[in-house]
């Protein structure tokens, strides 16, 4: 790979959920993941390393890989970000990369069913809320959808933060799910 660069790990403080949570998938056949943010490709990596370890299981990975107006992103090149993705995820057949929005994604997709879904894109009230919507459509019942950063942003207007529109999400889906984890992320069981 030739000089490593740096970029923040935002997926490390949250392993731990992964590492919980989703080991009732590790190795089975015929799953189907969808990321929503795959920035660096950490959380990617983790996966197919860990979970995703059967053949016939995928990861699709959206991103823009462009940033957003997040003050974090300010000072990051996303040309890079994707460079350094690519050659992460290169030894992994099982990855999708598909560079897009998640709007455009969700638009074309009426058949792929999903077991996990992660969001971790666009951090706009408006865009959390329409891939919750979006995603929960595309989710198995019996199925995981985990929401990073639910509590991030409170420094900011709130029309940048998630924790509004997840909370709006959940409030439509009452009854419909089973929180596993609430805390910096939310994940929800589908029932």
């Amino acid at each position: 790979m030739g000089d490593t660069p740096t970029f923040p790990n935002w997926f490390e403080g949250q392993q731990y959920n992964f590492e919980e949570q989703l080991t009732r998938f590790k190795g089975k056949p015929n799953l189907n993941f969808l990321q929503i943010g795959a920035y660096t490709g950490d959380a990617s990596v983790w996966l197919c390393e860990n979970i995703l370890t059967d053949p016939t299981s995928f990861l699709m990975d959206v991103d823009t890989w462009e940033g957003s107006d997040e003050a974090e992103h300010d000072n990051i090149d996303f040309v890079s970000v994707l460079d350094y993705y690519e050659e992460r995820i290169a030894p992994y057949k099982s990855v999708v990369r598909l560079k897009m929005t998640s709007e455009q994604y969700f638009s074309g997709n009426n058949q792929v069913e999903y077991d996990f879904i992660y969001i971790d894109g666009d951090h706009t009230e408006a865009v959390v809320y329409q891939d919750a919507i979006s995603a929960w459509k595309l989710l198995k019942s019996g199925g995981i959808i985990a929401f990073d950063d639910y509590l991030w942003g409170q420094d900011v207007h709130p029309s940048l933060r998630p924790k509004l529109a997840i909370d709006q999400f959940m409030g439509e889906k009452q009854g419909e799910y089973e929180v596993l984890v609430n805390s910096y992320q939310m994940w929800l069981l589908k029932k």
